[in-house]
């Protein structure tokens, strides 16, 4: 019997969500146990900076 791995445990499935489908990719990055603390902040510190940034274009 084989166990099944959560999609948001792939750190490859939650990269492509990031690029394709940011919401999905960011809940991902929530979700995940296998991602790293530090992988975490810095997409967290991402998303943040470029909402700023659209805020100030905008």
């Amino acid at each position: 019997m084989s166990t099944k791995v959560k999609w948001y445990n792939d750190p490859q499935m939650v990269g492509s969500f990031l690029l394709f489908l940011p919401p999905v990719g960011i809940y991902g990055v929530y979700k995940s146990e296998t991602i790293a603390p530090k992988w975490k902040r810095l997409t967290y510190g991402t998303v943040v900076l470029v909402l700023i940034l659209f805020e100030l274009v905008n």
